[in-house]
């Protein structure tokens, strides 16, 4: 009976027995990040296996349950934070770190960061496959075009150098039915911390037009005109349509000439050609003060861009008889050659967008960014360059 009673008040002692803490060092210097990006600096003075207390140098003595905690990273001597790292929340830390506007850095999203953009092109969506693998989509408010992003950030030991490799999978959505298609692959090298940091990218972009268009060949088409004017009026007989490259009323060639859609049977239609080249890029960001950032990015592409080219039509000597008009006079069906040909054309695209992120919650922020586009076409023979003001929305969920 003595034995029973000393075993029940074991069990009951080791049951009810409140957790012991932990011993701790709290000799050594941690940078504390919590999962919800922010940032403290200090030493753990106990630790439970589920409280955590810890002197920092922000706020003083600091509690957390255990699940809160992201990581600890311990301070060497080489590593001791600066006044400007003191409790930096999402800018140091958080999902928006690793965004400039259109373009990324080589910093990941965190597991359990995911973050979405609204702009006024359309929303975006991000997520954390893992610590390093990022997967996103973006659209626009018309849901086309479409892109699904893949971005790997490489693990390296210098904290100052950060490397990523990713694709934007491309697709035209609703527009051309769904048969435009394209992939831009790129590689960021990233210098300095998420809340400071220059950032250079490159890559490769690459467009399948959806579009339809005529294809190459030699197509018959025919005029009626008096006798002996079979070349009076040859110009007339490919039009004028607009310069762009469409298949309209009539099939048009990029140099402004079309053939009339009925010498061009559907067996002659196409999907348009590909527009591709390299595409290289110079971002970055500088804090400017607690809750406000400068934000910097650039795009230069030189592409090449394929179009049909539409020749001028030629007599092949075919003619017949096709009757007489009011006055008498005798009239004939001539017959013209008009080949179609492919020409590829340069074309350059630079985009250059400064602009300030604000942010006051460590789950939201906003962007205000005056950017500008220019392009240059060696088909028009002309540059185009045009204003984008940009307003976004950042949440984190």
């Amino acid at each position: 009976m003595k034995f029973t009673k000393l075993l029940l008040v074991s069990v009951f002692l080791v049951a009810f027995n409140p957790t012991r803490a932990q011993d701790v060092d709290n000799n050594r210097r941690l940078t504390i990040i919590l999962r919800d990006g922010t940032v403290y600096h200090g030493t753990m003075v106990y630790d439970d296996g589920r409280e955590m207390k810890f002197n920092t140098d922000e706020i003083g003595l600091f509690v957390l349950k255990k699940q809160e905690l992201r990581r600890l990273e311990e301070i060497n001597g080489t590593d001791a934070p600066n006044e400007a790292d003191s409790f930096i929340p999402v800018m140091k830390e958080g999902p928006f770190s690793t965004r400039y506007g259109l373009t990324t850095n080589a910093f990941p999203i965190k597991k359990g960061e995911n973050y979405a953009m609204v702009g006024l092109h359309g929303p975006e969506l991000h997520f954390a496959v893992t610590d390093r693998l990022n997967i996103g989509y973006m659209t626009t408010w018309a849901a086309s075009p479409m892109a699904v992003s893949l971005k790997y950030s490489l693990p390296l030991s210098n904290k100052g150098v950060a490397v990523s490799v990713g694709s934007l999978l491309l697709s035209s959505g609703f527009f051309q039915n769904m048969k435009g298609y394209g992939t831009l692959t790129f590689g960021n090298l990233t210098l300095g911390d998420r809340n400071k940091n220059i950032n250079f990218s490159g890559g490769y972009l690459y467009w399948q037009s959806g579009r339809k268009t005529i294809a190459s060949g030699t197509y018959e088409v025919t005029h009626i005109d008096y006798a002996g004017q079979q070349n009076a009026y040859i110009n007339d007989l490919v039009g004028y349509d607009n310069e762009f490259s469409t298949l309209r009323t009539d099939r048009g060639g990029i140099n402004g000439n079309s053939i009339r859609s009925e010498y061009v049977s559907d067996q002659n239609i196409r999907r348009g050609y590909a527009t591709q080249g390299p595409v290289l890029g110079l971002s970055g960001t500088l804090p400017l003060g607690e809750k406000a950032s400068f934000v910097f990015e650039s795009m230069f592409g030189l592409l090449v861009v394929r179009k049909e080219f539409i020749e001028a039509p030629e007599y092949n000597g075919t003619a017949e008889y096709w009757g007489t008009d009011f006055w008498g006079n005798n009239s004939y069906k001539y017959h013209y050659d008009v080949k179609v040909t492919t020409k590829d054309y340069g074309s350059t695209m630079i985009y250059v967008a400064p602009g300030v992120r604000f942010q006051t919650k460590e789950d939201f922020a906003w962007q205000l960014t005056l950017a500008s586009t220019s392009f240059t076409s060696d088909y028009r023979n002309k540059t185009s360059s045009f204003p984008v003001p940009t307003f976004t929305l950042f949440k984190k969920f």
